[in-house]
């Protein structure tokens, strides 16, 4: 098994990535053997001001985490998307 952390400018660019890399069909849903984890834009707080209260940084983009055995062709095509988050987001459990 290998985790993907990718990243998209939309979610229909994501969409269309791992439609055409098999990995979700035409209605959006998981093939068997991939878990997906769509989590879409996201703010995370990376610190506290002076008052205690909350920095917030925002992430537009269009995250997704993939679970699954993917073959070289779709390597091919979800490496460019592929990112390295320090921290990520959410993982699997």
């Amino acid at each position: 098994m290998t985790d993907l952390y990718l990243k998209a400018p939309t979610q229909e660019d994501m969409d269309a990535a791992l439609l055409e890399a098999g990995v979700i069909d035409d209605e959006g849903n998981p093939t068997p053997d991939f878990s997906v984890d769509q989590i879409g834009p996201f703010t995370k707080i990376i610190g506290y001001d002076e008052e205690g209260e909350p920095i917030e940084e925002y992430y537009p983009d269009w995250h997704t985490n993939l679970r699954g055995s993917f073959d070289e062709a779709q390597l091919a095509l979800l490496t460019p998307l592929s990112v390295e988050p320090p921290i990520p987001y959410r993982v699997w459990a």
